[in-house]
């Protein structure tokens, strides 16, 4: 029995030394996969931040790029203004030594006009500047300073006329006065002899005629421009002007003074026409009697097409017995008339 009990006690103890053992094993195994799974979480973190610190450095390196392109393009920026600058003040110096020539040109003739042969370069740069003060007067960008613009209104030029859209419009303000100043005293001396503004009919081969023709035409003008201002319309009539053409006594508006003369007084002028000439046959360029002719022509045209005019009856009688022609011939179609040679027509006005 004592020897079966010692055997049982060496079989029980190596079941425990086995026991042991295998727990041992068994630890073993869990701490050598919790070594494992450490070491692969450590790795993992490890990989995590390096990527972190390779993502940080290439976005480092970015910005450095960006930074040193940006550096050299504001190089570049600050060298193209220089650039820029160096040749706005290269420009606005030759521009002012142009000026200056042009400036020294008016001193010299009293006026802008260049001409072409004497000075080319001057009178191609007097070209540029009209063209761009055109744009000037209309509000638009120019390709100089403003400060030089108004250099050149105050050297003289200006609009021929409010609202100019070409550079021919663009003149020089004190010659286009002394121009009109010197057609104004060909005006007054036309009338200091023949004693009136009227211009009469005279023949083409007159030696007066393109004269007269000239004068009758800016007389014209005046009044149209005259017109436009009371209109409220773009005219270059001015408060000064006005005063000099009411100075040499030029009626400024003559169809105003139409219904300032009675009936009667219209009739008491015919008749004296009629008695002075032997006709009623009034010129519309007459002073006192033409507007009012060419009125009452248009009263009976109106009256024969059955409008309510103020030509009465009566007075159409009064007019009819002083030989006033209401219907004046048509001038003729000379396309549509057979060609007549010289002779022929001399013979007609036979």
């Amino acid at each position: 029995r004592a020897a079966k009990l010692e055997e049982e006690l060496k079989k029980k103890a190596r079941y425990e030394k086995y026991r042991e053992e295998q727990e041992k094993k068994a630890r073993d195994v869990m701490y050598g996969e919790e070594r494992k799974k450490k070491e692969r979480a450590a790795k993992l973190e490890e990989d995590i931040k390096k990527k972190a610190r390779y993502a940080k450095h290439k976005e480092e390196l970015k910005k450095k790029a960006r930074d040193a392109k940006l550096e050299e393009e504001l190089k570049k920026k600050k060298a193209r203004d220089a650039k820029l600058e160096e040749e706005q003040k290269q420009n606005v110096k030759q521009w002012d030594s142009v000026y200056e020539r042009l400036a020294s040109h008016k001193n010299q003739t009293g006026a802008l006009d260049v001409n072409k042969d004497d000075d080319e370069e001057l009178f191609e740069w007097i070209k540029r500047q009209k063209s761009i003060l055109v744009l000037y007067f209309q509000n638009k960008p120019i390709p100089i300073s403003i400060d030089q613009a108004r250099k050149l209104t105050s050297l003289g030029f200006s609009q021929s006329r409010p609202g100019i859209i070409r550079a021919s419009g663009i003149v020089d303000s004190s010659s286009v006065e002394n121009l009109w100043n010197e057609v104004l005293g060909q005006l007054s001396a036309f009338k200091e002899r023949f004693g009136s503004m009227t211009f009469n009919h005279i023949s083409s081969s007159h030696p007066e005629y393109q004269r007269q023709r000239r004068l009758q035409n800016w007389v014209i003008d005046q009044r149209r421009e005259y017109k436009h201002l009371r209109l409220g319309i773009s005219s270059n009539m001015t408060a000064e002007r006005i005063q000099k053409l009411n100075a040499i006594g030029l009626d400024m508006d003559p169809r105003a003074h139409i219904q300032n003369h009675s009936w009667e007084e219209r009739i008491e002028q015919l008749t004296s026409f009629v008695e002075e000439h032997g006709h009623c046959k009034i010129p519309l360029k007459h002073p006192q009697l033409g507007i009012f002719c060419s009125t009452m022509r248009q009263r009976y045209k109106e009256r024969e097409e059955g409008k309510k005019i103020s030509l009465s009856d009566e007075k159409m009688s009064q007019l009819i017995d002083l030989g006033f022609v209401f219907e004046a011939g048509k001038s003729p179609n000379l396309r549509s008339q057979k060609k007549m040679s010289w002779v022929e027509r001399y013979g007609e006005l036979l």
